[in-house]
């Protein structure tokens, strides 16, 4: 029985989801199915884990993985225009395949096809169990100060006006913000901001 978890049950392609994964290891690969919302109870007999991942949440903590079994795979759905580098992932995030949600439906196929074929005669992780070594981006005391200004919905021009800064170091200090979680727009950024609040800053 493969065991496939979703992490939202309110996801606006989960129920597509659901049917397309079924579709390839119940009805192609001939492997049972049971499709279920994630929980801290049924996390650790997960095979699979459909996660969606928003603009810059890949780099955050993710410490309800550490509870995942070893040998589970991650499918990651993102709909930001870019792929998250794996390099630069937590520890706890390893096993992954991402997916874009605009992507074609054999393009996904063959994701999910070859990660569980990776998955499946690769060495199984190590999760790390410290997270000593984690490579989270952290801000500095003055990018947290403009990530709240930002998150609060101020322009530049405000949060110059009420950190007393120029506008040129705000804008510098937002651009190495976007830059440490892989972002390119402010929507991502906002986006971003509303995940990663009270995480980071």
């Amino acid at each position: 029985m493969l065991n496939i978890i979703f992490d939202d049950p309110n996801m606006a392609y989960r129920y597509g989801m659901e049917n397309f994964l079924t579709q390839i290891f119940y009805l192609e690969k001939k492997i049972p199915v049971q499709i279920s919302d994630l929980t801290e109870q049924n996390l650790p007999a997960a095979n699979i884990i459909v996660k969606r991942f928003s603009a810059g949440e890949s780099t955050i903590c993710q410490p309800l993985f550490q509870q995942r079994n070893k040998h589970s795979l991650i499918i990651a759905v993102y709909d930001c225009r870019t792929a998250p580098f794996v390099t630069d992932l937590p520890p706890c995030i390893t096993n992954i395949i991402f997916i874009n949600r605009k992507s074609s439906l054999e393009r996904i196929r063959k994701r999910v096809i070859s990660g569980w074929a990776n998955h499946t005669t690769g060495v199984p992780d190590q999760l790390p169990r410290d997270c000593a070594n984690c490579k989270q981006p952290k801000l500095s005391a003055k990018e947290a100060s403009v990530a709240t200004l930002i998150h609060a919905g101020n322009d530049v021009q405000d949060i110059a006006r009420k950190l007393h800064m120029a506008e040129k170091s705000v804008s510098v200090h937002k651009r190495k913000i976007m830059a440490k979680f892989n972002l390119i727009s402010d929507s991502e950024l906002l986006s971003c901001l509303r995940f990663i609040k009270n995480k980071i800053f």
